[in-house]
C-alpha cells in the first residue's frame, strides 16, 4: 500500500451538514475536502458559527453528514450503527472539552480510569497501572486521589487529556481545550499535548479560535461559513 494512502486516519469526502431550523435551511458545512495524516497536530480555526463544532462532531461519529462521506481509520462512519460508534469512539477516539466534562465526585484518578472501566474492549495492559502513569506523565502525581472539584482549571484540563489518553486512541479531538484557562496554563497544556500525542502516536484535532496555538500546529485549517478557506502548516514547522 502506497505509505500517503496508508498514512490518513481521517478523510472527508464532498460533506455538507444541513441543519434545519423550522422552514430555514442552516448550511454548517458546504464541500469540505481534506486528508488528515497520522500524528499531525492539526487546528481547525474559525470564528463562532464558522462549522468548527460540526466538523469535530462528524469525525467524532457524533453525527452523520447531510452528504458525502467521513472515514476514520479506515472505517466510512455513516455505515456504522449507534452502537458500533459508541463502540468506535470509545476504542478510537479521545475527546478533550473546553469545560473538562469530568465527575466532579470522583478523585483524578477515578475520572481517568473510568472511560476503560466503562469499555467493553479488551485491553493488553493493566488499566490500573495506565492511568496512574497518565497521571504521572502530566504531572499529577500527587493529585493522583484528590477530588477534581479542588483541582484548579489548569489541573482538570490535565485531567480530562490523560482520561482522552486512557484507551489509547488513534485520534484526540481537542474542542477549545484552552478557552478556560489563563494564557502561561494554555500553553503548558498545548506543549503537554504535543508532547504527550508524538509519545503516544495519536492524531490530535484541535478546534479553536485562540491563534496561540498555532505555533503548536503542525497544520492550520481555517473554515468560514461552513467551508475551507486556508490549509496550510506553519512557518515554524
Amino acid at each position: 500500500m502506497n505509505k500517503e494512502v496508508s498514512d490518513i486516519v481521517v478523510e472527508l469526502c464532498g460533506v455538507d451538514k444541513d441543519f434545519y431550523l423550522g422552514e430555514n435551511i442552516v448550511h454548517a458545512l458546504s464541500g469540505i475536502d481534506i486528508k488528515i495524516r497520522k500524528s499531525e497536530l492539526t487546528t481547525i480555526m474559525g470564528s463562532s458559527g464558522s462549522g468548527k463544532s460540526t466538523f469535530m462532531n462528524l469525525v467524532g461519529a457524533l453525527d452523520i453528514p447531510t452528504r458525502g462521506k467521513v472515514v476514520v481509520e479506515g472505517q466510512d462512519l455513516s455505515s456504522l450503527s449507534l452502537s458500533q460508534k459508541a463502540r468506535f469512539r470509545n476504542k478510537n477516539v479521545g475527546f478533550v472539552f473546553q469545560n473538562f466534562n469530568l465527575v466532579p465526585v470522583l478523585s483524578s484518578y477515578e475520572n481517568v480510569i473510568l472511560p476503560a472501566q466503562l469499555s467493553s474492549l479488551d485491553f493488553p495492559y493493566d488499566i490500573e497501572q495506565r492511568a496512574k502513569e497518565l497521571l504521572c506523565a502530566v504531572g499529577l502525581e500527587k493529585q493522583m486521589y484528590q477530588g477534581v472539584n479542588k483541582l484548579s482549571g489548569g489541573q482538570m484540563q490535565r485531567v480530562a487529556l490523560a482520561r482522552a489518553l486512557m484507551n489509547k486512541p488513534n485520534i484526540i479531538l481537542a474542542d477549545e481545550p484552552t478557552a478556560n484557562l489563563d494564557h502561561v496554563t494554555s500553553g503548558m497544556i498545548l506543549e503537554l499535548m504535543k508532547n504527550l500525542s508524538i509519545k503516544e502516536g495519536s492524531t490530535i484535532i484541535i478546534s479553536t479560535h485562540d491563534r496561540s496555538v498555532l505555533k503548536y500546529s503542525d497544520r492550520v485549517v481555517e473554515l468560514s461559513d461552513g467551508k475551507i478557506i486556508q490549509d496550510s502548516r506553519p512557518s515554524n514547522n
